[in-house]
């Protein structure tokens, strides 16, 4: 039977392939949307085949490592992690596709103002920032590495959120058309749910280092607050 440790290495190295893929992917998203260039975002669409075969692949992996090993603690928690983080990195996947298709099949170009007016550039180089870190967290099994992502998809989100009212100002004075104005707050809160997947990511790691489950904590408690419900008392 090969080494446990082979095979947790090996799981590892394909979904480090898996990450560095949906970064490449990104960064030629980008690019289409940024230049308007149909090549690069048919580039981008081609490849959404492979990231389906690497989660195919990557899923495989674990469910055989799972039957075979039987692990127990940190390499059963990291099997599960990587099971639920591929899933996450093939939904960033299609997120990718969709906004390269708004280049490529509807034609989107856009003006430098309203690139500039949520400083759209930036907002993909967080998602690639935040990608690099659950990368980096996971090979050097650092917690705090980890924990960076939060902080960074907070500042998507409150792009996100400024987005409608920014787009109906943008409107009154801007001659530009109105479906790229709705393809460009599409391809926002589309990379806003990138920033989503990523965090969940990072909390998967978290669970694996850790053994700890941050998942849903901020809004269970938010929701316990508002709606007065009674904290669960987990001792028996």
């Amino acid at each position: 039977m090969i080494p446990l440790e082979y095979e947790v290495d090996r799981i590892k190295n394909l979904f480090f392939e898996m990450i560095d893929l949906i970064r490449d992917q990104l960064t030629m998203a980008k690019e289409a949307v940024l230049t308007g260039d149909t090549e690069v975002a048919s580039e981008v669409m081609r490849k959404e085949s492979r990231v389906n075969s690497y989660e195919l692949t990557v899923d495989r992996e674990c469910e055989d490592f799972l039957a075979l090993h039987a692990p127990v603690a940190a390499d059963l928690r990291l099997a599960i992690a990587i099971l639920k983080m591929a899933g996450s990195l093939e939904r960033i996947g299609d997120h990718a596709y969709r906004i390269s298709s708004f280049v490529y099949e509807d034609k989107l170009i856009l003006s430098k103002e309203i690139i500039h007016l949520v400083r759209l550039p930036e907002l993909f180089d967080h998602i690639d920032k935040m990608l690099s870190n659950v990368s980096g967290a996971l090979e050097n099994s650092d917690v705090k590495t980890a924990k960076t992502v939060f902080k960074i998809d907070k500042e998507i989100d409150k792009v996100n959120k400024k987005v409608p009212k920014l787009m109906q100002d943008y409107m009154k004075s801007s001659k530009d058309k109105v479906s790229n104005i709705i393809l460009f707050s599409r391809t926002v809160g589309k990379l806003e749910r990138c920033g989503d997947l990523i965090k969940n990511m990072a909390e998967e790691i978290i669970f694996y280092l850790e053994s700890k489950v941050i998942k849903h904590r901020k809004r269970n408690k938010k929701i316990r607050k508002r709606f007065h419900f009674p904290k669960v008392n987990k001792e028996k």
